[in-house]
């Protein structure tokens, strides 16, 4: 899989000034939020890993897990019953030491 950061490209996106200037944010600024948005959406859907996201935001993954998904409420670990006990039935098969 070609690495997404290798290549860019811009995308216009069209937002009422006044949104800029009532919330203060710079176009640069209004830029990192949307990346910001968009790379959490693509991690919340399972679409790219926290490492990617990472380094799409170009941060460590550890910032991305402690920091980023803390701030927005988004758990790292979210497994359901089922699958969370099919991971406790697998570590206890391990052997034993």
């Amino acid at each position: 899989m070609r690495e997404l950061t290798s290549s860019k490209v811009t995308i216009s996106v069209m937002l009422p000034q006044s949104l800029l200037f009532d919330y203060g944010l710079s176009q640069q600024e209004a830029s990192i939020v949307l990346l910001r948005a968009f790379v959490l959406m693509l991690y919340r859907q399972d679409r790219i890993s926290s490492g990617k996201a990472a380094r799409l935001l170009g941060i460590p993954r550890l910032v991305f897990i402690q920091q980023v998904l803390a701030q927005e409420n988004i758990p790292y670990l979210d497994y359901s019953a089922e699958e969370l006990e099919a991971e406790v039935a697998t570590i206890e098969q391990w052997p034993k030491k």
